[in-house]
């Protein structure tokens, strides 16, 4: 039988050295010994990565998968998850103190507790997003969502923990479905919270602890990072009964105020900007 309690699932995608930060953050700080296990699925083309971790670390657990996104590797890496609690881990995350009996301790005090998550900080301990709203996105929801992050201030099931770092409960997790696995890429902790919920479960954010996320470290082109986003957006609002081309419309309203900030400061996110308003315009037209 067993003694794994917790299973870290870290889907990666090349960039090795950032992999690698990640894995030996998480020996660094495990608190739990021979309790914890980590498992890597690789959705890299290649096999650099996957020989690379077989050979270098032989305690992780590593799979090689297809790229099929986010959510659905996210969901083989816990086929294979020993552990009664799970944290799926962005790879470009880095552990800074131990977090993992402390994650423990939340789920045993509270059996009605299905995920959580923790602040996430940038390598100058400034703020990340650690959490967000659920389906709103306009000027003004983006800007109480902002001093929630800095009030450390969640509402459970009008707020989803970001999917850099998902603390679950196992069993949760499977009754609640999983991953859908029809969304590649964003919009999947919106949908897991919604899911999460409907068990009358809770969801939570702790600001005792901390770990790194190296925002955008991962994503090596935006525009195609933007369709997906577009896409995982529609059939998130499908699948909910939502207005798609209102939300988007009302992103868009909000770029254009960030363009008005850029222009004045001259900063080179105004074309950027631009550039993202026309895909998003011509993605609610066309699709």
């Amino acid at each position: 039988m067993s003694n794994v309690e917790f299973s870290v699932i870290t889907v990666s995608y090349n960039n090795l050295q950032i992999l690698i930060d990640c894995i030996e953050s998480i020996y660094k700080f495990n608190d739990i010994g021979n309790k914890l296990e980590v498992i890597i699925v690789d959705n890299s083309p290649e096999s650099d990565i996957f020989d690379y971790i077989k050979e270098k670390y032989i305690k992780v657990k590593i799979v090689k998968n297809d790229n099929r996104g986010f959510g659905e590797a996210n969901n083989v890496g816990a086929t294979f998850a020993k552990g009664k609690y799970l944290l799926f881990l962005n790879p470009d995350t880095i552990l800074v103190e131990p977090i993992f009996k402390f994650a423990i301790d939340k789920f045993e005090q509270d059996k009605e507790l299905g995920g959580f998550g923790v602040k996430l900080v940038d390598l100058k301990c400034n703020r990340n997003t650690s959490f967000q709203y659920i389906d709103k996105c306009g000027f003004i929801d983006n800007q109480i969502i902002k001093l929630c992050r800095k009030l450390d201030f969640f509402i459970d099931g009008k707020m989803c923990i970001t999917g850099a770092d998902i603390f679950m409960n196992k069993e949760v997790f499977y009754d609640c479905g999983m991953f859908d696995e029809n969304i590649f890429m964003y919009s999947e902790e919106a949908d897991l919270t919604r899911r999460i919920k409907s068990l009358k479960k809770k969801t939570a954010y702790f600001k005792e602890r901390s770990i790194i996320h190296l925002e955008g470290k991962t994503i090596s082109d935006k525009q195609i990072d933007l369709v997906r986003r577009m896409e995982s957006q529609k059939y998130y609002c499908g699948k909910y009964g939502l207005n798609f081309k209102k939300m988007i419309n009302s992103q868009i309203r909000y770029i254009y105020f960030k363009m008005i900030m850029y222009k004045i400061t001259y900063s080179k996110k105004y074309e950027l900007c631009k550039n993202n308003i026309n895909i998003m315009k011509g993605f609610c037209k066309e699709r």
